[in-house]
């Protein structure tokens, strides 16, 4: 598949389009075969123009009630105007692009769309009525012509209703997680990585390092985490120590206790 058919997107307005180069550059830097392209809601393009982005000027409309908000929703339509056949379309203000992510359509693996599950991926949502993998909508790949009908659906949604700013996760998630879950490719974290780097916060999962992580996507922690330089290709997993017999019963209930209390779940 020539990389040209594919795409890299965001859609921006206000003090954003004019530092693209704080995350979405980063893009460029580790997948030089695949063209970024910026959208920018508003009357003009930025005075800061970056020679890795090509810039679309779009007249922003009323349909939405808030600029994010149509940003959020208009980023699923605009996709439709580049001559490509895959685009990965993020956030343009804190997703970073750590490691190369090779071919878009191997990612999507035959589906119409695909994405990371939230790091709280357990959530009622209409229509189906719950989920265990709600999905986050800053990192999404989609096959262009394949997921149209898809889009179309949540941005239709999108526009009849205002319940939230972020109301593009909700209708994405129940969309796609009661009509065309089929159509759809989970993707492991790090391809939208959201821990917390070395920052303690209630209700986030915190870590020591980024090794492995392919795509991270946490504003509070993008300075340490842009001061980095460079990740390994995959985290280093560490050796077990080797029991030197079966455990006794006793052994291996103190064995299993203190697996239990050890930490092992976000909150």
């Amino acid at each position: 598949m020539n990389p040209a058919r594919s795409a890299i997107v965001t859609v921006a307005f206000g003090r954003s389009t004019e530092h693209l180069d704080y995350t979405f550059t980063s893009f460029a830097q580790k997948n030089p075969g695949i063209p970024l392209h910026a959208f920018i809601l508003g009357n003009s393009l930025p005075k800061r123009q970056l020679p890795e982005v090509t810039y679309h000027l779009v007249a922003p409309q009323p349909d939405f009630s808030h600029p994010l908000r149509e940003v959020y929703f208009r980023r699923l339509e605009l996709i439709d105007q580049l001559d490509v056949d895959f685009a990965l379309v993020v956030d343009s203000y804190d997703v970073l692009c750590l490691q190369p992510l090779g071919p878009l359509e191997k990612l999507l693996g035959g589906c119409d769309v695909a994405a990371v599950v939230e790091h709280m991926g357990a959530r009622y949502v209409l229509g189906q009525g719950y989920t265990a993998n709600f999905l986050n909508g800053g990192v999404f790949f989609w096959n262009v012509p394949g997921s149209r009908d898809i889009r179309r659906e949540i941005t239709a949604r999108g526009r009849a209703h205002f319940r939230t700013v972020a109301d593009d996760q909700y209708c994405i998630n129940e969309v796609i997680q009661t009509r065309h879950f089929d159509r759809l490719r989970i993707l492991p974290c790090q391809y939208n990585f959201r821990a917390h780097y070395r920052h303690k916060q209630r209700g986030w999962p915190s870590v020591d390092t980024l090794d492995g992580v392919k795509i991270y996507h946490n504003a509070t922690c993008m300075d340490a985490v842009k001061a980095l330089g460079s990740t390994q290709l995959q985290a280093t997993l560490p050796d077990l120590p080797t029991d030197p017999r079966p455990l006794t019963e006793k052994e291996q209930f103190w064995r299993r206790l203190r697996t239990r209390l050890s930490p092992h779940i976000a909150k």
